[in-house]
């Protein structure tokens, strides 16, 4: 009867034993992947920053550059922020970009919209130490830092961020955001870049969307410039719209800009702002400031009306419509 019970015992102590062990291992087990769940989140958290990092590294200007505009630009003050987006082109025979492309962007973030003003390449304007010139000009004389300068003299606002693409970059710009889905009435085929433009809803790449922002002649545009800078306009909101649809894009599109414009917009800058434009809740009214077509001294330009420019800024800083009527007197 002793031997049952010892042997009895000894059975429920093997057994409490292998329990308590297979408990031990199961412990062992969840601490093992509980560690390496830490460690990928560490690693995913390491890599996340260092791609952040490696974001803001592109977006850096050169130390003359960032010095040069930062002597010009206004930090921005409350929920408001204004923009200076300037496209420009390196042609055969130049040895200097010129600025085609101009425009004033300036974002409510408390409001949730955002004015767009283009501003023609001709428009006559007061250049800081150069006198009456088209505005364009000053990109030539002063590049960015003179071109903000003037820009600001002229609306009477401060420009808080400026972004510049070469239009050879702005072609990789859009094949890395995948294209842009966008509709013209006209088809036609540009010599220059070697491309056909179709006609109808169509997804454009690069070379294609290059023909279509730099387009003077087709489409009833008859080689004006402010046919083309609505065209311009139009091209940049549907970009914006299907690349920047949630907040989960914003990274994404953030290192296309870092890869392919200049800007002295940090990163942390970027991705608040773009918190902004994600989605469909952001309402960008779009507008070009022209004036009157004039010959002075032989050279033709944009006088601007000086009336219909300070009603935009008003309603831009009032959060109003752009109901002004900006279109060119004969």
């Amino acid at each position: 009867m002793l031997v049952e019970n010892s042997t009895l015992e000894n059975t429920a102590a093997n057994r409490a034993t292998v329990r308590l062990e297979k408990r031990r291992r199961r412990r062992k087990r969840a601490l093992q992947i509980l560690i390496g769940v830490f460690v990928v989140m560490l690693l995913g958290v390491g890599a996340g920053f260092f791609w952040l990092q490696s974001i803001q590294g592109k977006m850096q200007l050169g130390p003359d550059e960032a010095g040069a505009v930062k002597e010009v630009i206004a930090a921005p003050e409350g929920q408001a922020i204004n923009i200076l987006l300037v496209g420009t082109d390196m042609r055969p025979g130049l040895r200097s970009s010129r600025a085609d492309t101009i425009v004033f962007i300036r974002v409510d973030k408390a409001e949730k919209n955002a004015y767009m003003v283009s501003i023609p390449r001709d428009t006559r304007v007061e250049i800081p130490d150069r006198g009456l010139d088209k505005i364009n000009h000053a990109w030539a004389y002063g590049q960015a830092p003179l071109l903000i300068e003037t820009v600001s003299d002229f609306l009477g606002l401060p420009v808080n961020y400026f972004f510049q693409v070469d239009f050879d970059k702005f072609e990789k710009a859009v094949d890395a955001l995948g294209g842009v889905e966008f509709a013209t009435e006209t088809s036609w085929y540009d010599g220059e870049l070697r491309v056909a433009v179709r006609s109808g809803m169509n997804r454009r790449y690069g070379r294609e969307a290059m023909a279509l922002i730099r387009n003077r002649s087709w489409g009833g545009l008859s080689g004006g410039d402010i046919g083309r800078v609505s065209t311009q306009q139009d091209f940049l909101k549907a970009m914006l719209a299907q690349s920047v649809q949630s907040y989960a894009d914003v990274p994404r599109v953030a290192n296309v800009v870092a890869s392919y414009v200049n800007t002295n917009m940090g990163l942390a800058e970027m991705l608040s702002s773009g918190r902004i434009f994600a989605g469909s809740d952001l309402d960008i009214d779009s507008t070009v400031l022209t004036g009157k077509g004039a010959m002075i001294g032989g050279v033709s330009y944009i006088v601007p009306d000086e009336e219909a420019k300070d009603a935009l800024v008003s309603a831009m800083l009032n959060n109003e419509p752009l109901t002004v009527e900006t279109t060119p007197t004969p």
